[in-house]
């Protein structure tokens, strides 16, 4: 095998300090983050100082600024991850092979273990929620519903705007039961709660199925 020319030689350093750069530009971000993350949760976000920040993360306010352009776009980060992950488990509900009890729990189980990982982050998004992350998160609400009640198929037995009603109240329910759940509340009930979730899930979704399938309709203004 030839040796490799000087010329090739250089390039390939030249391409790796970019790449090398921009790790250390993503870690250094990642730090920031992290540390903000961790102070909002103890200190309140209000109470939190881009000096706090900087110190926790051992940085300098400049290369605070080279990131952020300040402490709010941390939670905007923040929030658009958590967003991002409730799309995709609920995207997830569309694939499950069956409405069965088996299936529900153990999405339901997968969503609850979610929320613990990221226990965090979803703290400092239900302290920002009802001020800066109301109007997005309602918009992201719809697109959740839109992604819930698929395939449409399996909704078939609701009209579309029950559908869509049905959905709204099961996303908005597991939004109102999650911070009670990381708070510890219902910790030593974990199986005993994930099966009454269960039982509302298939309760609500699968209510009017059999008189849909047999062709029963519900009782008209006339009838």
């Amino acid at each position: 095998m030839p040796a490799p020319t000087r010329r090739s030689s250089d390039s390939a350093g030249r391409s790796a300090a970019p790449d090398l750069r921009a790790q250390q530009k993503r870690y250094t971000r990642q730090r920031l983050i992290a540390a903000a993350a961790g102070l909002f949760e103890t200190q309140g976000y209000e109470a939190t100082t881009i000096d706090d920040i900087v110190a926790e993360a051992g940085a300098a306010r400049a290369t605070f600024y080279l990131h952020f352009t300040g402490k709010g776009d941390i939670v905007t980060e923040l929030a658009d991850r958590i967003w991002a992950d409730t799309a995709a488990m609920f995207a997830a509900f569309g694939e499950l092979p069956d409405w069965s009890h088996a299936s529900i729990r153990a999405w339901l189980t997968t969503y609850v273990t979610r929320g613990e990982e990221n226990r965090q982050a979803l703290n400092i998004f239900a302290e920002q929620l009802p001020h800066a992350l109301r109007d997005r998160h309602q918009e992201h609400v719809k697109e959740f519903v839109v992604l819930l009640t698929r395939p449409p198929e399996r909704w078939a037995h609701f009209s579309k705007p029950e559908a869509r009603r049905r959905a709204y109240l099961l996303i908005t329910q597991l939004e109102t039961f999650l911070p009670s759940w990381m708070a510890g509340r219902w910790s030593r009930e974990r199986s005993a709660i994930l099966d009454t979730l269960t039982g509302i899930w298939r309760n609500t979704l699968e209510a009017d199925r059999n008189e849909a399938l047999a062709g029963v309709g519900r009782p008209t203004a006339h009838g």
